[in-house]
């Protein structure tokens, strides 16, 4: 059950991100050249990569979060 609820929720955010980018995409496309090369981007979280078991199959699913992330999947816990 802990599995399943990982690994849901794992693919809800990988599902979300690529919805968060569209939309930094186009708020960056709004701004002018000037104001880019004032702000520097931030760089981006370093993804950290585990093997979750799955019950009945000697197969580990890898699944690659960022820090926060994983942090609110052990919150969910």
């Amino acid at each position: 059950m802990r599995i399943t609820s990982i690994v849901s929720l794992s693919a809800a955010l990988l599902l979300a991100a690529p919805v968060a980018a569209q939309t930094s995409s186009q708020a960056g496309t709004a701004t002018t050249s000037a104001s880019a090369a004032q702000t520097a981007k931030p760089e981006a979280e370093k993804k950290i990569c585990k093997r979750l078991a799955v019950s009945g199959t000697r197969m580990a699913d890898r699944v690659c979060l960022t820090k926060t992330e994983w942090e609110k999947v052990e919150q969910e816990k």
